[in-house]
């Protein structure tokens, strides 16, 4: 299994993954052939990319997080509170706990040493998928930070939530491509928004309401609603921004090209200390994948190879197997695996696209 973009699914390809859309029914089965007419389907939803099976990773295992069952449901949740929201402005602060109790628990039950983030979203869904994504991220991350299942869940609640005031801000605008600054202004009023609907919720936590609050705050002052900066903003916050941004860059294309892993990791490395806390970066780094399973990469050899299995704690050294050699034109057996941990001779120098109809 591998994640492709639409752009590189070939004929005879193999949905490994099956589709849903926002009210959890399936839109395409697992094992359904990707004829052009079922991929102009998926272009019409705004789907980018999939999870297909084909010969170069048919022994590749790419473990989702959640179940569909309990990402779906999440999903739904999140969509009737901000239709709740939009329409009534009240939530159903309950319901909310419901679904990050449920998302809490089977988490919890399962070891995750390796988080993979990436997900397959309509365009219908973005906003109601990346808050799920942003929980999951911040109860993994708050985990390895062997933080207390209390903590944890108020942690996650502020997560599931942070976006919820953009049920207040119009959808023409939230979509647009290309906002004026003038309707950037209008779109980062949405934690402002956020917090004054949970605010005086009684069962809300604390923790919940400043997340939602001071998300996009920044270490160095130049975030919003309030420019904090330092310790004047609250640990959860802290926490919550890195898993929004990372979700952002890996999986979100309204506002531009979605990065590959690698720019991800290193776009947070980049604004580590002074955009993000440098302590959570750095353990953010120990559960994230550099190169996720299913990704193809060029060695420092010059031969191509694909992830087979990551390292938790060499995230830069998986195990992987080649597959073909450019300059010789040689292919090599599917036997042929390389753990980079042992084999210190070799490097993957960068994840790459390869259409395999040239390599034939």
């Amino acid at each position: 299994m591998r994640r492709v973009s639409i752009e590189q699914i070939q004929d005879d390809d193999i949905l490994a993954r099956p589709i849903y859309d926002i009210d959890g029914r399936r839109l395409l089965n697992a094992g359904v052939k990707l004829t052009q007419s079922i991929i102009q389907r998926l272009v019409d939803k705004g789907v980018s990319s999939v999870y297909i099976e084909d010969e170069l990773s048919e022994d590749v295992e790419i473990h989702g997080v959640l179940t569909d069952e309990t990402r779906n449901q999440a999903k739904m949740t999140i969509r009737n509170e901000m239709n709740r929201l939009a329409n009534k402005g009240e939530i159903d602060y309950g319901a909310v706990k419901k679904c990050v109790e449920c998302i809490m628990d089977e988490m919890l039950s399962t070891r995750i040493d390796v988080l993979n983030a990436n997900d397959i979203r309509t365009e219908d869904e973005l906003v109601y998928a990346h808050s799920i994504n942003v929980c999951v991220m911040a109860i993994a991350l708050a985990n390895k930070l062997s933080l207390p299942p209390s903590k944890i869940k108020n942690i996650a609640m502020g997560a599931i939530m942070h976006d919820i005031g953009k049920a207040l801000i119009p959808k023409d605008l939230l979509n647009k491509k290309d906002p004026s600054p003038a309707e950037q202004n209008e779109i980062k009023k949405h934690p402002l928004l956020g917090y004054q609907a949970i605010k005086d919720i009684s069962e809300a936590s604390a923790t919940a309401k400043i997340t939602v609050l001071m998300h996009h705050e920044q270490i160095n002052g130049g975030g919003y609603p309030m420019g904090l900066n330092g310790d004047y903003i609250h640990y959860s916050p802290r926490i919550v921004s890195i898993c929004d941004a990372y979700d952002q860059a890996i999986n979100d294309e309204r506002h531009k090209n979605v990065y590959q892993t690698t720019d991800a990791v290193e776009y947070l490395i980049g604004g580590s200390g002074h955009i993000f806390d440098k302590s959570l970066v750095d353990m953010f780094m120990k559960i994230v994948p550099i190169y996720p399973e299913g990704t193809i990469v060029l060695l420092s050899n010059g031969v191509f190879a694909i992830v087979v299995k990551n390292n938790p704690v060499y995230m830069t050294r998986p195990v992987v197997r080649p597959f073909y050699n450019p300059k010789t034109g040689i292919k090599y057996d599917r036997s042929y695996i390389i753990n980079l941990q042992h084999e210190l001779s070799l490097k993957i120098v960068r994840e790459i696209k390869v259409n395999l109809r040239d390599i034939g």
